[in-house]
C-alpha cells in the first residue's frame, strides 16, 4: 500500500464503527495514532486487549484533554463533531464522510469546523463546499474493495459466514433510535427464517446503551447477528437483498449493487426526528433506490419480488450510484484522499473564505455555550440558593 510517511496524524474515534471506517486510511500513515474518546460505556464496546493488540497506537482521551493532545499532530481526522472540537486550535481538521442519509446532519453547519472535507462524490462535496473546502475522493472504508468481483462467489461467501447456501440472504441494516424500525420488524423478520437467512447488522448508535437487541433477536430464533463495528463488506458480499429504512446503509447496498427494499412507514410523521426531513435523499429518491414498503405485512412479498427483479432494481439504482459516488478506482480511493490532505498541509489548497470563517466562529461559540449550559445544569446549587430555598420551604410540624 502507498505510504505517506511524513505527517504525524491522529484519528478521533468514538466507537467501533468509526474505527472500522478509518481503518484503510489509517494504514496509509506510518505515524498515525488513534484518539479514543472516553465515555461511560466505552469498555462495553472495547477491551483492554483490543487496544493493546491494535497495530496502531491507541490513546484514551477525555473531553478535557483532547484539545491539548490535538496540538501534538500535523492533522486531525474525524467523522462528526466530537467533545472539545470547538477548542482545537492550530491543527488542521479533516472531516471524512461516513454516510449519505439524514442530509440535515451530514451536510450541516458543523462542516465549517473542518479545514478539509473528504467526500464520497461530487453530490456531497457540492452540499458542503459553502462551509469549507470539500473534495470528492470516494468512500475510504471501501478502498480496494470490488464488490462486483467479490459477489461472483456468492454461494461460498454465504458458507464462509455460516449461512445456509441453499437460502437467499436478507441483510437487515436499520438506522437507530426513533427513526429506526428494529422494534417493528423484528417479529415479522423472525417468521421468514424458513425461506431466508435472516441477517441483522445493527446501527452503531443503537449499541451505545448496550446490546440488549441481541437478546431480543435471539429469543425469536434469529442467530445471524452483527454489531455496528462489524464489516458490512463481507455481509454485502453474501447478501441477496438488503432491507433498510432511513439508514446510510442503503447506499452501501447501492454501491455493492445489491437490490434494496425500503421499509419507510409514516415518513411524514417522522419529520424532525434525528434531523430527518422529506427532502433528504433516502426519501426524496427512494423509488430509485429500491422497492418501497409501508406496511410490515407486505415485507415477505416485497423481499421475494426484489429477488425476482434483482437485475432490474440494481439497474434502476445505477443513476443515483453515479450521482453520489465518484468514479475513483477502488485502489486509488485512499491515495486520492491522502493526496488531498498532503495538499492541505503544504498550502496547495485554498483555505476558508472570510464568510466561511464567520460560520466556523458561530458554530464554535454555539458549541461552547451549549457545553457551559450543560455544565451549569450538572452543578449543585450554590450554598446561598440552597439556604434560601430551605428558608422558604414550609417546615413540617
Amino acid at each position: 500500500m502507498l505510504k505517506f510517511c511524513s505527517p504525524r496524524v491522529a484519528f478521533v474515534v468514538k466507537n467501533s464503527f468509526q474505527l472500522a471506517h478509518f481503518w484503510e486510511l489509517m494504514f496509509s500513515y506510518t505515524r498515525a495514532e488513534i484518539l479514543l474518546v472516553d465515555r461511560p460505556t466505552l469498555w462495553d464496546e472495547f477491551s483492554r486487549t483490543d487496544l493493546e493488540s491494535c497495530p496502531i497506537r491507541v490513546s484514551v482521551v477525555s473531553r478535557a484533554s483532547i484539545a491539548a493532545r490535538a496540538s501534538e499532530f500535523d492533522a486531525l481526522f474525524f467523522q462528526t463533531v466530537f467533545p472539545g472540537i470547538e477548542e482545537v486550535e492550530g491543527v488542521p481538521l479533516v472531516s471524512v464522510q461516513y454516510g449519505l442519509a439524514k442530509e440535515r446532519h451530514n451536510y450541516g453547519e458543523w462542516r465549517s469546523l473542518a479545514d478539509l472535507n473528504l467526500m464520497y462524490g461530487d453530490y456531497s462535496a457540492s452540499k458542503v463546499s459553502h462551509f469549507s473546502p470539500s473534495y470528492p475522493v470516494g468512500n475510504v472504508k471501501f478502498s480496494g474493495w470490488s464488490p462486483r468481483v467479490k459477489r461472483q462467489a456468492l454461494r461460498q461467501n454465504k458458507i464462509d459466514l455460516g449461512f445456509d447456501p441453499s437460502l437467499p440472504v436478507v441483510l437487515y441494516m436499520p438506522t437507530y433510535g426513533e427513526l429506526g424500525t428494529f422494534s417493528e420488524l423484528l417479529e415479522p423478520l423472525s417468521t421468514l427464517r424458513r425461506d431466508f437467512n435472516v441477517v441483522i447488522k445493527m446501527h452503531h448508535n443503537n449499541e451505545i446503551s448496550g446490546r440488549h437487541w441481541r437478546r431480543e433477536a435471539a429469543s425469536l430464533g434469529i442467530s445471524h447477528l452483527f454489531g455496528g463495528g462489524d464489516d458490512q463488506r463481507k455481509l454485502l458480499e453474501a447478501a441477496d437483498v438488503v432491507l433498510s429504512d432511513y439508514s446510510g446503509a442503503i447506499f452501501d447496498a447501492v454501491y455493492a449493487e445489491v437490490p434494496v427494499v425500503l421499509y419507510q412507514p409514516w415518513a411524514h410523521n417522522k419529520i424532525g426526528v434525528q434531523k430527518f426531513d422529506l427532502s433528504s435523499i433516502e426519501f426524496r429518491r427512494r423509488d430509485e433506490l429500491g422497492l418501497v414498503v409501508s406496511e410490515a405485512r407486505d415485507l415477505a412479498r416485497a423481499l421475494k419480488e426484489a429477488l425476482a427483479t434483482a437485475d432490474e432494481l440494481v439497474g434502476k439504482a445505477k443513476g443515483i450510484r453515479r450521482d453520489v459516488f465518484c468514479d475513483t478506482a477502488p485502489d486509488l480511493i485512499v491515495p486520492t484522499a491522502c493526496q488531498r490532505v498532503d495538499e492541505l498541509l503544504t498550502g496547495r489548497l485554498p483555505g476558508q473564505t472570510t464568510e466561511q470563517r464567520y460560520v466556523r466562529e458561530s458554530v464554535r461559540a454555539l458549541l461552547s455555550a451549549r457545553r457551559a449550559l450543560n455544565r451549569s445544569k450538572s452543578k449543585p446549587r450554590p450554598f446561598l440558593q440552597r439556604l434560601l430555598s430551605n428558608w422558604r420551604s414550609p417546615k413540617p410540624d
